[in-house]
């Protein structure tokens, strides 16, 4: 169904998400479906150029390692 283009896309909204290495991310959220609606994908994006977009990036780098600050002393 993917690879025939057959999707839509049924809404836009804006997405906060706190993820735990990169703090609180503020997203565009596109949710394209099939035609019968039984499946669906989630596109995440943001504003190139804002700490949105650059903690995104810092995310498909670091994935799903665990990045722990250091602590004082």
């Amino acid at each position: 169904m993917w690879t025939q283009h057959e999707v839509g896309v049924s809404c836009t909204n804006r997405k906060r998400i706190l993820h735990p290495q990169v703090g609180m991310i503020s997203l565009h959220c596109q949710t394209l479906v099939d035609p019968d609606q039984a499946q669906s994908l989630l596109v995440f994006t943001a504003i190139p150029g804002t700490e949105d977009h650059d903690k995104l990036q810092l995310l498909s780098v670091i994935g799903s390692r665990r990045i722990d600050t250091p602590t004082g002393g």
